[in-house]
């Protein structure tokens, strides 16, 4: 296997880090894939699904993945809200398997992914190179700020 970069952003003049929201109901299986994601790099939040907006409102994460252990109408309902209040925040959702991938994803869902490792990094660094190229513009030279 490949190994993966860290992906990072440029914002004011610094580095930092993606942050990803992992949120689900199975503790030991957040724990799993969270260490799959910071295996890129990425600065991961585990999260119940009931304090998940919460986190969100405080941290602002680039992404967050719903894990298949949440509840189906919660999961949706989840990211719809999300995706209203935070429109540049991505959204991925793991499936139990690889069929699942294919299944059409709830309009406010970015992307699905398998759990399995290599396919959940390579989905996760695409849904990041998006939010990076439509969030984070070269700062325009007149203000000293960064362009939206």
């Amino acid at each position: 296997p490949q190994k993966m970069n860290a992906i990072v952003v440029w914002q004011t003049g610094t580095f930092r880090l993606h942050t990803v929201l992992l949120v689900g109901e199975n503790e030991l299986l957040q724990q799993t894939r969270a260490a799959v994601l910071r295996m890129m790099g990425a600065d991961v939040i585990c999260s119940s699904p009931d304090s998940a907006l919460v986190v969100q409102e405080d941290r602002n994460c680039d992404l967050v993945v719903l894990c298949h252990s949440l509840r189906e109408p919660f999961s949706a309902s989840l990211a719809e809200t999300i995706r209203s209040r935070w429109p540049n925040t991505r959204i991925l959702q793991v499936t139990s398997s690889r069929i699942g991938e294919a299944a059409e994803a709830v309009p406010a869902v970015d992307a699905i992914s398998s759990a399995d490792p290599e396919r959940l990094i390579m989905r996760a660094v695409a849904l990041l190179r998006r939010r990076q190229s439509r969030s984070i513009q070269p700062p325009d030279r007149t203000s000293g700020r960064l362009s939206a």
